[in-house]
């Protein structure tokens, strides 16, 4: 059986905890780490390696680019990060400019590869990416806003009294402020949520419903203030993606890919439910969305088009 490769580029804490729950999640993945500071790549594959010694995972390396030949997955992690008072799209051009040197250099050792993209601001990333190689739409994905829904599900948990995975709830549109929860899809246990609600004899009204959604857009900041820096959580969803890749699962996710049209805004990357296999992601259903959830999706799309058009006409 061919063993799989999993290039990761950038060796920050968000790429070291991407390679650790990616081991986890996959353990015959030979799994690559490169940095612009290869001391620095060298130093989470060894750490790694000796974490792996208690769990048999063995297969972690710190490479060049051309140790990336016949990669079967390349996840960008690499870039700068948000600074106070800035936003995921005051990045988006400087770290435009990282990806597309990065994608630049690997095209053509890994022709075959699926992307997937971590580096904020995700989406518009994921877009310049995909301008750049214009190959399947499905095989360049943002990770969106898997880690929003992971965040909504858990706060959901915590509100309803049930385990998250229980929880059929996602947030949709762009990885950031304009984010959005599709709560008319909403499922709990099986059921409906409004009915799971009347049944159980819990509270979920608008002025909670709008609490919900604010706690899952501040959530990084808070983190960010009592440890100084998010990893993680959007580590753990890389690793699922990763998986659902790598195994073919069919597993349903938040991710974003370049749609051919949302909500009547054209080409943008933006997160819906997408069935994530060996093939990447696809879109098989629309998600079922009141008028005011297609409003706010449609404005959503049109921030992220709006700065992709940005960083693509600078280019």
């Amino acid at each position: 059986m061919r063993q799989p490769k999993i290039v990761i580029v950038g060796a920050g804490l968000v790429g070291g905890s991407a390679a650790l729950f990616a081991s986890g999640a996959i353990p015959s993945a030979e799994i690559v780490i490169i940095d612009v500071a290869r001391v620095r790549a060298e130093g989470q594959a060894m750490d790694l390696a000796h974490a792996a010694a208690f769990w048999g995972h063995n297969r972690f390396y710190a490479g060049d680019y051309e140790d990336a030949r016949g990669a079967d997955l390349v996840v960008i992690t690499a870039g700068v990060g948000v600074k106070p008072g800035g936003t995921r799209l005051d990045l988006a051009k400087t770290n435009a400019a990282i990806a597309t040197e990065i994608v630049d250099r690997l095209a053509s050792l890994a022709p075959e590869a699926i992307y997937l993209i971590a580096t904020n601001p995700c989406d518009v990333l994921a877009a310049v990416v995909f301008d750049r190689l214009r190959g399947a739409r499905g095989r360049v994905i943002s990770t969106g806003t898997s880690l929003d829904t992971g965040r909504l599900r858990w706060l959901l948990s915590e509100r309803l009294g049930i385990v998250a995975p229980a929880i059929h709830a996602h947030v949709l549109g762009e990885h950031g402020e304009s984010a959005l929860i599709g709560w008319s899809g909403a499922t709990v246990s099986g059921m409906p949520l409004e009915t799971f609600l009347a049944k159980s004899g819990k509270e979920l009204g608008p002025a909670s419903r709008d609490l919900i959604l604010r706690s899952v857009h501040e959530a990084a900041k808070l983190i960010k203030e009592g440890k100084g820096a998010t990893h993680y959580g959007i580590a753990s969803a890389i690793g699922r993606i990763c998986q659902a890749i790598v195994h073919n699962t069919d597993l349903i996710l938040t991710v974003g890919i370049v749609h051919a049209e949302v909500e009547g805004v054209p080409e943008v990357c933006l997160s819906l439910p997408m069935v994530v296999n060996g093939s990447g992601a696809q879109l098989l259903a629309y998600p079922e969305l009141d008028f005011t959830e297609r409003e706010a999706l449609r404005r959503s799309a049109g921030v992220v088009k709006d700065a992709t058009d940005s960083v693509l006409k600078d280019r």
